[in-house]
């Protein structure tokens, strides 16, 4: 009789393949609208498919705001605008290439009138013009909105599309590993495991957990699964988003720009942005202690009611946190205010509506508040009066998550919100692992600042530029012969299978994975929010390593489902790992404070001019460090090396300014030169 072992090596070598053209990660809308994309290009519907842990679980599909935005060039009746104005405005945010701003913003209206083409109803006038609105940092009011739900809309009409195709979704499955061919001078992707989340029995079975291991080829494998969205105690992502940047790490690839995230005020009962109207309103700020005392802790900071006015009613415009907006009583030292009072002190944080401010004023309202809100015919008496009269859909949107804001204080938090780095790729969004290609969030196309609603934008133009280069360049590429892919994915099968059985038949090991995530959550609160200390930060790292090193031996899985919980934990340790490394670089390079984070050491160096800026009463503890050494020319990459990291700080690439000549670029373009 043959033992466990040896049927199972049989099963291994006699495994199913699944071949497809492209294989696409993750079900948002950079991967629904790439998958249409692809289709233009040729690439038969059935030679395609998605993968996706839960489709419709992820950001895009479960997120908005006030007026969620989309952000694309200005287009309406005299406005003047131009890709490389567009493109400007992405570059003087810091940390950008210049060819990669150029091109999100050229081929942002045609990814725009695509989307309006597939019935995402973006407002126009009576010419047909799509009219506009200045978001944060954004000088053109090339904003766009259709509601609270624009992101969800957008998915909605995408996945519509798709599902009139022949393309295969592989729901409920979860992306393992992806599968790498290295050679001399080459390293890449030919397919991917995944984890078949349908065949799980909820009994502690390795053998089932094994049989549920699945092994697809591919020439192209497109990444499109998200931001890391379990890193933080407080996050505004969906709680069905988690991300797999882990899967970058472990095929190689270069990462860029991980110091750069984003952060800002939302409820945490049912995760929503504050940003617009929330804000606009001008509602009450007030944190409760452990005894019930309630107090208007703002009134600590701001020396007139005017001046705090003017930064609630500006933190609707300027909602991610940054760190340029704190001084002068800025719009983001009420997030700083916020953050203390909850993370320092230990106070609950809420927005009251039904309530002013205790000093509210009319006659005193900073004057662009009370001109919007006259223009809007919304200069009401309470805050909830003003918020019905100026965006009714933003009240009834909480409404319909059981938190009546006419009724009921609304708990907040400084969230977590947006990676700006990610996976480095080229201008075709191709990473530095051939066929290989990361879109969406996951990629780093962004630096430092961002206009609003231009990480939508990037997702729908990145899937475009894939489409395009996998149709042009790589469609007379070979699979590989089984036999050869066999030797890839079968040493990865028993690596795998040795692992889950460790996991499973260990009686000792006493951590859930929830209790591991709880631990990152906590150290990335503490070194990797707005607050970036160095003080500990070594002695983090080196816990984190060690965690990394123990954690298959420290987790206690008692049924099969719970190997999914092990391997999203997994991919955060790894991604948590990368992103605080990166930041101790900056630390070491003497980064100062930028974006959305402030810098906290305890020396100055003076070779860099750096000085303290000191934030007004108890938040004199976090004072930070400002110099010129914002590095912001610069784009710092990450690259694991045999037993480290290799890092770069490479010159940011300008903006091409040359417009081509059209017979020459006719002949490139029918000859696919330009895909090359």
């Amino acid at each position: 009789m043959l033992k466990w072992n040896e049927v199972y090596m049989n099963k291994i070598q006699t495994k199913e393949i699944k071949k497809f053209h492209t294989i696409i990660i993750g079900s948002g809308a950079a991967g629904l609208n790439c998958a249409l994309h692809l289709i233009e290009e040729k690439i038969p519907p059935n030679e395609i498919a998605l993968i996706t842990e839960k489709l419709g679980g992820g950001t895009s599909f479960n997120t908005g705001s006030d007026k969620q935005t989309y952000y694309k060039m200005a287009i309406v009746g005299s406005q003047q605008d131009s890709p490389y104005e567009m493109a400007q405005t992405y570059y003087k945010g810091g940390a950008m290439h210049g060819d990669i701003a150029l091109i999100e913003a050229t081929n942002s209206l045609r990814e725009f009138f695509h989307l309006v083409q597939l019935g995402v109803p973006f407002p126009h006038d009576e010419f047909g013009g799509y009219i506009g609105y200045k978001t944060d940092y954004d000088p053109k009011a090339r904003a766009t909105s259709i509601g609270p739900l624009t992101s969800q809309k957008m998915c909605e009409c995408l996945l519509s599309a798709v599902k009139t195709t022949d393309i295969p979704i592989f729901d409920k499955y979860y992306a393992v590993e992806i599968l790498n061919q290295y050679t001399q001078y080459n390293n890449q992707v030919v397919g991917l495991i995944a984890l078949d989340l349908n065949l799980l029995s909820n009994k502690k079975d390795v053998a089932n957990l094994t049989t549920a291991l699945k092994v697809f080829q591919a020439k192209n494998i497109i990444l499109a699964t998200g931001g890391p969205a379990a890193l933080y105690k407080y996050s505004v992502y969906p709680s069905s988003q988690w991300g797999g940047l882990s899967l970058a790490i472990k095929a190689g690839c270069k990462f860029q720009n991980l110091t750069e995230s984003q952060f800002g005020l939302a409820s945490i009962k049912f995760r929503w942005n504050l940003s617009g109207s929330y804000q606009q309103v001008i509602p009450r700020y007030l944190s409760i202690d452990k005894d019930g005392n309630e107090r208007e802790f703002l009134n600590n900071y701001f020396d007139s009611f005017e001046q705090l006015s003017k930064a609630i009613f500006l933190k609707g415009y300027q909602w991610p946190f940054s760190a340029e907006r704190i001084e002068h009583h800025g719009s983001s030292l009420i997030d700083l205010a916020v953050y203390y009072e909850k993370e320092k002190v230990g106070n609950r944080v809420f927005l009251d509506y039904t309530k002013n401010p205790s000093h509210y004023d009319q006659a005193l309202l900073y004057y662009e508040a009370k001109k919007y809100l006259e223009n809007s015919n919304a200069l009401l008496g309470e805050p909830i009066e003003r918020l019905l009269q100026l965006n009714k859909a933003a009240f009834e949107l909480f409404k319909t998550n059981n938190i009546d804001l006419s009724q009921e204080y609304l708990e907040i938090a400084l969230c977590n919100q947006h990676l700006n780095g990610g996976v480095c790729g080229n201008i075709w969004w191709e990473s530095t692992v051939n066929h290989l290609f990361v879109i969406g969030e996951a990629n780093g196309s962004h630096g430092v600042h961002r206009p609003g609603g231009s990480a939508l934008n990037s997702g729908q133009v990145g899937g475009l530029r894939t489409a395009q280069r996998i149709g042009n360049a790589y469609t007379n590429s070979d699979f590989l012969r089984e036999e050869d892919f066999r030797k890839i994915f079968q040493p990865k099968l028993k690596a795998l299978e040795n692992e889950f059985t460790k996991i499973l038949l260990n009686e000792e090991a006493t951590i859930k994975p929830k209790q591991m995530l709880s631990k990152i959550q906590n150290r990335m609160s503490k070194f990797g929010s707005i607050i970036r200390p160095m003080n500990g930060f070594l002695e983090a790292i080196k816990e984190l390593h060690t965690d990394i090193y123990t954690f298959p031996s420290k987790i206690k899985i008692t049924r099969n489902p719970e190997i999914l919980e092990y391997l999203r934990v997994r991919d955060a340790l790894l991604t948590q790992q990368y992103i605080l490394e990166a930041i101790l670089n900056y630390h070491h390079c003497y980064g100062a404070s930028r974006g959305s984070s402030i810098v906290i050491r305890d020396s100055l160096n003076d070779s860099y001019r750096e000085n303290y800026i000191t934030p007004p009463d108890k938040l004199r503890d976090l004072k930070f460090i400002v110099s010129e050494n914002k590095l912001s020319q610069k784009i710092q990459t990450i690259q694991p090396t045999m037993e480290t990291f290799r890092y770069e700080w490479e010159d940011i690439r300008d903006i091409p300014q040359k417009n081509g000549w059209f017979e020459i670029i006719l002949k490139k373009y029918k000859k696919k030169q330009i895909f090359q």
